[in-house]
């Protein structure tokens, strides 16, 4: 029987990487989306040859990069099993991608948006597909309105970051609700504060707040585990549209649970997606 397939985005570093290592240990095939070729290279040196390993090269803020790489992932795989959404990224001072979508909104969710509605077809072919979501707690620091998530008229990291993690919950969803026809759920998660390089450089509020409580803060091995666990866990097979803290279901805010904003905000992901 062939292994499993999971394709994680942003696997060369943080929590990302402890999944990619992880899910290999228990079998699963990896498609290692991400944009340094060399540390893919260092990442497959450590897991060996256990499992089969595909590198795609990818810029999750630019529209065309990931167009190019849904189409060499369906020219290489007839089906995924399981798809990470892990990439993400907080920019302290305000950033354009070459889409001219502010940096931190392009590359948390309009990027992941298209690879994963561009690979739906691949998960319908894999068995019982499940989808997974990296977002946070900061989605509670979002004031969501829909007219600033391309352009935000003022900028602070931390408020730019939670809106695009409520994006992230947002899209989880929808995408529930679109796919259960099709046997394939959608979860978002809180990995917790973890401790790695994740907006540790820099004198913005984030950064501020990543070096003064970091002793307090999960290791990646902690903050990796619900990942591992949604992606695995025969205790949430046919479990989807939730969201989880610490491998259970956790707090989330209202405006998370609001199918209409979900609705409007794949509608803008659309336009925006087509206009590229």
């Amino acid at each position: 029987m062939d292994n499993k397939i999971a394709l994680i985005t942003g696997p060369t570093s943080g929590i990302g990487y402890v999944t990619a290592v992880e899910l290999s240990k228990q079998g699963f095939d990896l498609i290692l989306v991400a944009r340094n070729e060399a540390k893919v290279k260092e990442l497959q040196h450590v897991i060996g040859d256990r499992v089969k390993i595909d590198f795609i090269s990818c810029d999750l803020s630019s529209i065309n990069s990931v167009r190019m790489a849904v189409e060499k992932i369906k020219s290489r795989f007839v089906r995924i099993d399981v798809l990470i959404n892990n990439a993400g990224m907080i920019v302290q001072d305000k950033q354009f991608s070459v889409d001219n979508i502010e940096l931190t909104f392009a590359t948390n969710h309009i990027g992941p948006f298209l690879l994963t509605t561009g690979l739906i077809n691949l998960l319908k072919a894999g068995e019982r597909g499940r989808i997974i979501h990296v977002s946070s707690e900061a989605h509670f620091f979002a004031f969501f309105d829909l007219n600033k998530l391309v352009n935000p008229p003022s900028y602070q990291d931390l408020i730019v970051y939670g809106r695009s993690k409520l994006a992230n919950i947002l899209f989880s969803n929808e995408l529930a609700d679109r796919l259960k026809p099709f046997g394939i759920t959608s979860n978002a998660l809180h990995p917790g504060t973890v401790a790695s390089n994740f907006a540790g450089n820099g004198n913005g509020v984030s950064s501020f707040f990543m070096k003064l409580f970091r002793p307090f803060f999960k290791s990646v091995e902690q903050g990796a585990a619900t990942s591992i666990y949604l992606a695995t866990s025969p205790e949430v097979e046919g479990v989807s549209g939730k969201y989880f803290t610490d491998c259970k279901l956790g707090r989330r805010s209202s405006a998370s649970r609001n199918p209409q904003l979900g609705k409007s905000l794949w509608e803008l992901s659309e336009k925006l997606v087509n206009q590229a």
